[in-house]
């Protein structure tokens, strides 16, 4: 029977059809019940888990990301601050806010 099925398939095809029987073989005689279809199952399951810790840490990275981003942004804002500084006109001071003493 199986044979005649190989014979059904294109001679450049048949190699990879005979492994596929082969390994499927293999599998039923590891695995009784359920053969590759559980090899199949559980690589399916890891795949999943690994995708989701994959979104969990792309996750992180991008936060991580934007946090730093957002404190080189104020770094930034203060640095444009100091160094420009001297162009912020005197203003006259406040009334009650603390003041710095006269220093003759």
């Amino acid at each position: 029977m199986c044979i005649n099925i190989l014979q059904q398939i294109p001679v450049e095809q048949r190699r990879h059809a005979a492994d596929a029987i082969a390994l499927e073989a293999y599998w039923r005689v590891q695995d009784l019940v359920y053969g590759s279809v559980g090899v199949i199952s559980l690589l399916q399951k890891e795949i999943s888990l690994t995708q989701r810790e994959l979104a969990e840490t792309q996750a992180q990275v991008a936060m991580y990301t934007a946090q730093v981003q957002s404190q080189s942004n104020q770094i930034t804002q203060v640095q444009y601050l100091v160094d420009n500084a001297h162009l912020i006109p005197n203003q006259p001071p406040i009334p009650g806010l603390c003041q710095p003493p006269d220093i003759p």
